[in-house]
């Protein structure tokens, strides 16, 4: 049951031997515009030059993990969330204070998996949720991400979930890189108890402890002042205070 529970919640990638790419923060793409090395005026030429029936192919676009930003999301910068240890603690062992369960179907069987909220969550997660554009990225596969936001996510504010196949599997471990989110960078924070998560953009990030069972935590409570000042219009590069202060 330990390896059942570890492949379906957050794990470590399998060990794959993979080159760390170069990847260029978002920016808005212009069309590109090929021009021939050397005019050619010949009446061949100029008949292909002008000829309407002749179809011009678009430029692929890039394809980014999130949709195009909605227009009352504008001028919000972007809040990324972990799940496991950063906002919940789940297990396929009986938890007697639970605040819920979930049914995960695994082989064909389902299983209950039992859900305990860190403290404060609720509140933080309405917060946020009038603050940023909310993103809950996990490691974790959506057969369980799925169903466990639907419980969580009380209030209604996440406006996506980005699960394991969004990850980049960098010297076995789940990255997720910020950069092909589709967001500018300068306006996008990420929040994750696992360090390696965001180790392509850790300027970007806000540390927080991993939490398993501590009533008495307040970590989420504690980040609510400092994502309030984060979101104003007066922090135009939050890795630029970020990477200062934290």
């Amino acid at each position: 049951m330990a390896e059942i529970e570890a492949e379906v919640i957050k794990t470590k990638a399998p060990v794959v031997k993979t080159e760390l790419p170069s990847i260029p923060a978002p920016e808005e793409e212009e069309p590109v515009e090929i021009k021939p090395a050397v005019e050619d005026h010949t009446p061949a030429a100029d008949e292909k030059t002008q000829d309407p029936t002749v179809e011009v192919q678009p430029v692929e676009q890039k394809q980014w993990l999130l949709p195009p930003l909605k227009p009352e999301m504008q001028g919000k910068k972007c809040l990324v969330l972990d799940l496991d240890e950063t906002l919940v603690h789940s297990s396929f062992k009986l938890i007697h204070q639970a605040d819920f369960t979930i049914p995960v179907e695994i082989e064909g069987a389902y299983h209950n998996v039992y859900v305990i909220k860190r403290p404060g969550v609720d509140q933080f997660m309405k917060r946020v949720g009038e603050l940023y554009e909310v993103v809950v990225f996990t490691a974790s596969v959506s057969k369980y991400g799925d169903p466990l936001l639907d419980q969580l996510d009380i209030n209604h504010v996440v406006h996506h979930r980005l699960f394991r196949e969004s990850c980049f599997n960098h010297q076995g471990n789940y990255v997720k890189d910020l950069s092909q989110l589709g967001r500018d960078l300068k306006d996008t924070i990420i929040i994750d108890n696992s360090p390696t998560s965001y180790i392509f953009h850790p300027q970007h990030a806000v540390p927080i402890s991993s939490w398993f069972s501590d009533a008495h935590d307040n970590e989420l409570l504690d980040l609510i002042p400092v994502l309030e000042d984060l979101s104003g219009v007066g922090v135009r590069d939050v890795s630029m205070v970020l990477d200062v202060s934290m």
